[in-house]
């Protein structure tokens, strides 16, 4: 149950603490009025006192109360069975959890496949959450309710989404003990390669009543190459670095990070025609 703390100490880490944040943060060069869009995984952190509290404080206290902290909050489990694939499972199943599946609820509505920093995020009274059943995201701060609200669930990673939001506002990305696998800004990139729609299917309420809705999208990720990137937009745009314990932490611009893969999936898209 507490294997981060056996490994802190048999590798003779001391506690990180808040103030081991803000010194790192301040070193990324976050400064007061910022747009953040972070990405956290503690587990490589070792033992972190108060966890993602310790880590939301420190960089509400960087960012200040004019600058906003956004964190994805994907719901990807509440789609379809039908369209599960790892694992995919057993035909005989899709009706007991198309039924008995909750619809999507921006405020009590888990993202299990976030971790520890983006629910505890989403658990925060002063939290706003985007809408989408399926792919949304939360903010604090200044600009959270305008940065959250969209406009329709088609192409939630696309135009006129919370990433283009972002982008357009030239929001920094913060990646803490995690690397590209998880940078969800990519996705807009790939909206650049004009991929055919597909239709995606998830659980809303609508007038307090749980129902199934359709909204298209497009396939994401179709050459698992997302480290492939980093490595390369590392290379040319060396991001702002440090660590804590075993983890590393990178800050770097948004809008550097989204034009290069842009170029990276046309190039791609150009070869594979």
């Amino acid at each position: 149950m507490y294997s981060y703390l056996t490994k802190s100490i048999e590798k003779g880490y001391a506690p990180v603490t808040e103030a081991d944040f803000l010194s790192l943060f301040a070193d990324l060069g976050l400064m007061k009025g910022d747009l953040v869009l972070v990405y956290a995984s503690l587990s490589s952190l070792g033992y972190v006192v108060a966890g993602a509290e310790a880590i939301f404080k420190a960089l509400q206290e960087q960012v200040g109360t004019e600058g906003t902290i956004v964190v994805p909050s994907q719901t990807v489990e509440i789609s379809d069975p039908s369209s599960w694939q790892y694992p995919a499972v057993p035909s005989e199943w899709f009706e007991s959890i198309r039924e008995n599946m909750p619809a999507y609820d921006r405020k009590t509505s888990f993202s299990k496949s976030m971790g520890q920093f983006s629910n505890y995020i989403g658990r925060l009274p002063q939290a706003a959450r985007s809408d989408h059943p399926m792919y949304s995201f939360t903010a604090i701060g200044k600009q959270a309710e305008a940065i959250v609200e969209i406009d329709g669930l088609d192409f939630p990673f696309g135009e006129n989404s919370v990433l283009s939001k972002l982008y357009d506002a030239k929001a920094k990305i913060v990646m803490i003990g995690t690397d590209f696998e998880t940078n969800t800004s990519l996705p807009l990139a790939e909206h650049s390669v004009g991929r055919d729609a597909i239709v995606e299917r998830s659980k809303i309420l609508r007038d307090g009543e749980a129902t199934w809705c359709e909204f298209k999208n497009i396939a994401f990720d179709l050459y698992d190459d997302f480290l492939e990137i980093q490595s390369q937009f590392f290379e040319k745009y060396p991001p702002k670095q440090g660590n804590i314990n075993d983890g590393k932490v990178y800050c770097f611009n948004m809008v550097d990070c989204v034009d290069f893969a842009k170029k990276h999936f046309q190039k791609k898209s150009r070869v594979e025609v």
